[in-house]
């Protein structure tokens, strides 16, 4: 497994997922993907979001171990999408005193997903700005609305200086896949929140005021060094901005014509010059694949065909 040492009060006690197929039943993870959770120990304890019920056991291990007999004071939570929040039920039950750390909108969402008794006298709503005192850590509260869903939130806390980022920074595959991270986070990023960019571009300015030197998403790696290379990819892919010169063709053709016709085309275009031509054939391309490099290069080509 990579890195997941943050610092001696706060502990990673995430899971990887190397079974699952595809994420959110459409995206194919041939290196699976991680679920990932933290617990900050301090006068306060505060879990900082639960995982996905595919490995509810292998996270209450984490929990637990991490909080040594000690009993948890919050539970924030920063996105209702199941593979985070699927547990909020689970630790309500194993804790029964635990408060709920949440926004206007996660309160208004939460009883779509669960009956959870006293949620009145359980929760503390946040809004943009508000900080949660925990002894030494505290937590400064982002509102994110929109990256990915409407209640998403984000939290900085001041002390170690770490963006706990929800979606935002997360790729595909486990801790322990040894790949680049652009490649996997831009599928991740086009396919899951690309049509947020407005929205992540608001977040970006927000983070921009931070010193920020560390990012701990709530899927894939946690992000230690050259944090400047992550938050530049994802000020292009927010503004839209061109990634890479280069033409991307992608082709839908019943009986393979088009597609040669747009063979002819790609050498054409490289024969022109063109520093890089990629050609997709959509009739066997991963579509998240194709989504991910419409938006990657300089100037894309769509060709469909009946013959």
């Amino acid at each position: 497994m990579k890195d997941t040492i943050i610092s001696k009060n706060i502990k990673y006690i995430g899971a990887d997922d190397k079974d699952i197929d595809l994420f959110e039943n459409q995206y194919i993870v041939p290196n699976g993907v991680s679920y990932n959770s933290y617990i900050i120990i301090d006068e306060k304890i505060a879990i900082m979001d639960t995982i996905d019920k595919r490995k509810t056991n292998e996270w209450l291990q984490n929990l637990e171990e991490a909080l040594n007999g000690r009993l948890p004071d919050y539970l924030i939570i920063s996105h209702l999408e199941p593979d985070h929040a699927y547990n909020i039920g689970t630790v309500v039950e194993k804790y029964p005193n635990i408060k709920l750390v949440g926004n206007n909108k996660t309160f208004a969402f939460l009883p779509q997903f669960f009956d959870i008794e006293d949620l009145e006298q359980r929760k503390v709503v946040v809004k943009d700005g508000d900080i949660l005192d925990l002894g030494e850590h505290k937590l400064h509260f982002i509102m994110a609305p929109m990256v990915h869903w409407p209640e998403v939130m984000m939290e900085y806390e001041e002390s170690e200086k770490i963006l706990f980022s929800a979606d935002g920074f997360g790729k595909f595959g486990t801790l322990d896949t040894d790949e680049d991270w652009d490649c996997e986070a831009r599928r991740y990023y086009f396919n899951i929140v690309g049509k947020y960019g407005v929205q992540v571009q608001s977040v970006l300015k927000k983070a921009s005021s931070l010193d920020i030197k560390m990012i701990c998403p709530l899927h894939g790696p946690i992000l230690k060094e050259n944090l400047s290379h992550y938050i530049g990819k994802y000020d292009i892919w927010s503004k839209y901005e061109v990634e890479s010169d280069g033409v991307y063709i992608a082709s839908a053709s019943i009986h393979g014509n088009t597609y040669k016709v747009c063979e002819e085309l790609k050498n054409i275009l490289e024969e022109k010059g063109a520093s890089k031509v990629v050609l997709a054939d959509l009739s066997k391309e991963d579509f998240a694949e194709a989504i991910e490099d419409c938006f990657r290069y300089r100037k894309s080509s769509i060709c469909f065909g009946y013959i």
